[in-house]
């Protein structure tokens, strides 16, 4: 992220930030005529800052693709206390879009391929789903720092799968949006209503299926005729939680009131769900 984002996370004036970095307290990269910083260390620098003792160092992962096997194991035979374990020591080590992305969102549609292959029973991927919907609440915590904005996370009427609106609502969170999170299957009137309520400024839609996409789009439309100003972004399979993100403090930087538009932009891994972002006056 950029210096000035950093700033705004650490809930401190740009110059205070820019002489944190000067003084070396707080790491950055040179960038052309600025400075970039990772997200994990604005959260140790800020975990430093909070408690006066070193921050727990970060942990670089090698092999995202073995701990993913671990929590698939741990998934489908219902072992909640190893998978909850396999994670357990990556918490507030690694961003949480990273192991939606990378450890969970990959485990998870193992586990869906295998139901469609008649493999395991629909209980067995409920099970699953149930599993690491509760390990990803755990990690729902408001962090410190200046908001980006106001956001709600929902899916169209007709789609009943919460839990990639899940991880989208709690990596926004984590990214330090104000969110509000109204699970699955509204109509669209209503998310409008409850956005312009809230005085959001982005609204994700999250679907799973083709039909849900198209209902998605319709949701996204009547949205943006209201009469606040508001980005939506819908997402499909495949969309990374990263790219949500990044989209979304595009959304939050962009203050201007614009007729809406249309433009590809994700969303959450195992939910269909990278955006087509469409931008209320």
């Amino acid at each position: 992220m950029r210096l000035s984002e950093a700033a705004d996370a650490l809930g401190v004036h740009y110059q205070t930030a820019y002489a944190w970095v000067r003084q070396q307290e707080l790491p950055a990269r040179k960038v052309g005529r600025g400075y970039e910083i990772s997200a994990e260390d604005v959260r140790a620098f800020a975990a430093r800052r909070d408690t006066g003792r070193p921050p727990a160092t970060n942990i670089r992962v090698r092999d995202w693709s073995r701990l993913s096997d671990r929590l698939y194991a741990a998934l489908v035979t219902g072992d909640e206390s190893s998978a909850r374990a396999s994670l357990g020591r990556l918490a507030g080590a690694v961003p949480l879009a990273d192991l939606c992305d990378k450890v969970i969102g990959p485990a998870l549609v193992r586990i869906g391929e295998q139901w469609a292959a008649g493999e395991i029973s629909i209980a067995v991927e409920h099970r699953a789903t149930a599993i690491c919907e509760r390990l990803i609440a755990a990690r729902a915590e408001q962090p410190r720092g200046r908001p980006r904005g106001v956001a709600v996370v929902a899916t169209p009427a007709g789609e009943r799968h919460g839990l990639p609106a899940l991880m989208a609502a709690v990596c926004l969170r984590e990214d330090c949006w104000i969110v509000h999170h109204l699970a699955a299957d509204l109509p669209a009137e209503q998310i409008a209503r409850f956005a312009a309520e809230v005085g959001a400024r982005l609204v994700v839609l999250s679907t799973t299926t083709a039909q849900a996409r198209g209902r998605a789009r319709r949701a996204a439309a009547i949205i943006c005729a209201g009469q606040a100003p508001v980005t939506v972004l819908t997402g499909r399979p495949g969309d990374r939680l990263a790219d949500l993100r990044d989209r979304a403090r595009e959304a939050g930087q962009t203050r201007a009131r614009t007729a809406p538009t249309a433009r590809t932009a994700p969303t959450a891994p195992t939910a269909p769900t990278a955006p087509t972002a469409a931008k209320a006056r």
